[in-house]
């Protein structure tokens, strides 16, 4: 069984982690096949959102599965396999899945089924519109256990919310249930979980529809220029935008509008 099922849905890839049984804990395998299905969204033109979500009722992802991975990062076992080879091969592959090694700049929506702890906390925070069951917790409980969570969120969190809120989940360690997460900002909205997939449906739909150029200058733009100042970030802006003014997807916009039809974007 694949511990990542990846779905193309038209212009929309489904990501699901597919290791139920074991709370979507991330695994060898998994840290394996999510990388290339980020590559995989990130090479191909025809894809345009990504949605990630999990499979089961009860768990999105609860962290990585240290007892498999750390001992082959630290050569306390060799690898076993072709997948374990490449796990310790790459020592960069936390980074690719985490989305830090090198940003994808198309849409990413997250459906959250369940529980995100500790590497399930840090991989939302990779995406963009985040759609959470009513359930779901959020947690990173890293310094209980002596360590840190270092695959980004001591990056992110404080540049995704608001100083104090990040800390409370940073150095508290308690988890924070879906409506709070809501309240703080890290979700975009809390539904029903059998509503959710419904929900990222119809972000992923709409994204679908708009120019893909555009979108990716946008979010480019909002990642590269965060913590710029405002003259170099203006620059940046500038220089996004003139580059997506030049596309015929520019050319095609108004002209649909003027002819009163559905655009169609190719993403030149």
């Amino acid at each position: 069984m694949n511990t990542i099922i990846f779905e193309k849905r038209g212009p929309q890839a489904w990501i699901t982690l597919n290791r139920p049984q074991a709370r979507n804990l991330l695994n060898g395998e998994m840290f394996v096949e999510l990388a290339d299905a980020w590559r995989e969204v990130r090479e191909d033109d025809a894809i345009r959102v990504a949605v990630l979500t999990a499979a089961g009722e009860e768990d999105f992802c609860c962290g990585g599965d240290l007892g498999e991975v750390i001992p082959l990062w630290t050569g306390a076992r060799q690898p076993a396999s072709p997948v374990e080879e490449r796990l310790v091969e790459d020592p960069l592959i936390v980074d690719k899945v985490m989305l830090k090694d090198d940003p994808l700049y198309k849409p990413v929506i997250a459906a959250i089924n369940g529980r995100a702890l500790g590497g399930g906390t840090e991989l939302l925070q990779a995406t963009d519109i985040r759609i959470a069951a009513g359930h779901a917790e959020f947690a990173l409980p890293e310094p209980k256990a002596g360590v840190v969570p270092g695959a980004g969120s001591m990056v992110r969190l404080a540049r995704q919310l608001p100083w104090a809120h990040a800390m409370k989940i940073l150095l508290g360690g308690a988890p924070v249930g879906a409506t709070e997460a809501l309240a703080m900002g890290l979700v975009s909205e809390v539904v029903p979980l059998a509503e959710l997939h419904a929900r990222a449906e119809f972000y992923a739909d709409n994204i679908s529809r708009q120019a893909p150029l555009a979108l990716q200058a946008i979010k480019r733009t909002a990642l590269q220029t965060h913590t710029s100042p405002w003259d170099e970030a203006f620059r940046f802006e500038m220089e996004q935008a003139g580059a997506v003014m030049m596309s015929r997807d520019a050319r095609e916009g108004p002209r649909a509008f003027k002819e009163k039809r559905e655009p169609q974007f190719r993403g030149e």
